[in-house]
């Protein structure tokens, strides 16, 4: 009796379905979050919800970023391609990039899913490309952002009047917008019929501003906050005048309590979403056949090193494992996910890529994808793998990484091509962390990592798009890090 009730409990364990093929696909992407700010890592921050489907499903500890800035983020995983492939190294600006043509010629995850028979939502932000309130090819629902009606800070209102295109159509809602886009999320799932659906619920939270979330949130957190991320510290990176740093009420050790409160608020605001999210699923029967994937475009610097953003926090652009480590769980029916899983593989947000493809039966996509990207499947499946990844690498613009996990090499390229690029090496095993660059590691590990890190990029970058000519590539906005006076 008890093993029966235990079926019967448990959402994920399906009852002979036929359709357990074809899964649904639940996407739920935060903005800025850091790996660090879910109760799987501290158990002070309130995820519930989000612990419940790591629990139940598998928990990627080495998970990163490829880029730690949004757009170029986003632009990865709906490609599955480096920003040195795709072109779109920085975050995307409507006022001032210098072309429309981004990801144009690209194969879309979202086309894909359509070609396949899946009905296809967004509902929150994208930013993958701009003019975003067109909507973008393989999306049968569009629920974004509308920068005509309103300047760009106001997406990110966590609660108030935003501004959305609703497949193309101008309109607003007034309240706290992650209800609205959970809300929305379900009622396109109610649409989708006898049809798999995927929903891309991809929240703002807890991106800046660090206020309007609600109190009842708030508060929980004020009297711990500098508990878990203390005041102060410092690094030898400078810091940047950026979107955030520009601020009249920027960041600062005065306010870091109230910042830190308010960006768990956010955290905590999201899990209540993925709560509503599962709650729907299950309520109408779906869960049983739906795999969940919770993750992040990039990390976030939240007081870290005295830092308040993500790669263009600082001159140069940082490459910080606080800003590139992002949280990434999959839960799904038993066909396709060992649960009670952690893993410890070089994952990185471009895997969920070629992992979807091969979750859907996407063969011909499959054998024509040229990406980096490799397929977490046999992870989720709960295979043990003798090699994975060896090392993991990310970029941004003129800058590249490669880490094995002790030792971490950061090269900046030159806009003067004929000087050597400037080398940068953390020890990740450090107490300091990356405060300071560490002395070179012996000869044989600098060549090791200097030989992958020009071996994965000359495999995957083009000519075109390469980052290590971004001064000849289309300006992305006013702000670019690398346009300003660095090595």
């Amino acid at each position: 009796m008890a093993k029966l009730m235990a079926i019967f409990v448990s959402g994920w364990i399906n009852i002979g379905l036929a359709e357990s093929s074809r899964p649904n696909l639940l996407v739920i992407m935060t903005d800025d979050q850091g790996r660090w700010s879910i109760g799987e890592y501290d158990h002070r921050i309130k995820t519930p919800n989000i612990d419940y489907i790591a629990q139940h499903g598998v928990r990627f500890d080495q998970a990163i970023s490829p880029t730690p800035v949004c757009s170029a983020a986003r632009a990865s995983f709906f490609t599955g391609r480096t920003a040195s492939q795709h072109g779109v190294h920085d975050f995307l600006s409507d006022a001032d990039s210098s072309t429309d043509q981004w990801l144009d010629g690209e194969t879309l995850l979202s086309e894909i899913l359509s070609d396949q028979g899946y009905r296809v939502g967004l509902f929150g932000k994208w930013h993958a490309t701009t003019k975003s309130w067109n909507p973008v090819r393989g999306f049968d629902r569009w629920l974004t952002y509308d920068e005509r009606e309103a300047d760009w800070v106001n997406q990110y209102l966590h609660s108030g009047t935003v501004y959305f295109s609703s497949d193309g159509q101008a309109i607003h809602y007034t309240g706290v917008q992650a209800r609205y886009l959970s809300e929305e999320a379900v009622r396109f799932i109610d649409s989708s019929g006898d049809d798999p659906f995927a929903a891309f619920v991809n929240f703002v939270e807890p991106h800046f501003p660090f206020e309007g979330l609600p109190d009842r949130l708030v508060e929980q957190y004020r009297a711990i906050a500098t508990d878990i991320v203390a005041a102060g510290d410092t690094s030898s990176f400078n810091s940047s005048t950026n979107a955030l740093t520009a601020q009249p009420n920027a960041p600062g050790v005065d306010t870091h309590a109230e910042t830190i409160a308010q960006y768990l608020a956010a955290v905590t605001l999201v899990d209540e979403q993925v709560g509503r999210l599962l709650d729907a699923l299950t309520g109408r029967g779906l869960l049983r056949n739906t795999v969940v994937i919770f993750t992040s475009d990039h990390g976030h610097l939240t007081g870290q090193y005295g830092l308040y953003g993500k790669g263009n926090a600082t001159v140069p652009q940082n490459l910080y494992q606080q800003s590139i480590n992002i949280p990434l769980i999959i839960s799904g029916p038993i066909e396709h996910v060992t649960p009670g899983q952690v893993r410890q593989e070089f994952v990185n947000l471009y895997d969920i890529f070629p992992t979807v493809l091969e979750l859907i039966g996407a063969g011909e996509a499959q054998a024509d994808y040229d990406g980096p990207g490799i397929s977490l499947m046999p992870l989720l499946k709960g295979r043990r793998m003798i090699r994975f990844r060896d090392f993991q690498f990310a970029e941004m613009g003129n800058a590249r990484m490669a880490h094995d996990g002790r030792w971490k090499l950061v090269r900046y390229y030159r806009k003067n091509s004929s000087l050597e690029p400037k080398e940068v090496w953390f020890d990740l095993s450090h107490p300091l962390g990356e405060r300071r660059p560490a002395p070179a590691p012996s000869e044989s590990q600098q060549e090791r990592l200097r030989t992958a890190l020009n071996d994965f990029f000359s495999t995957y970058e083009t000519d075109e798009h390469s980052g290590r000519r971004i001064w000849d590539l289309p300006r992305h906005n006013g702000m670019e890090i690398w346009r300003k006076k660095t090595f």
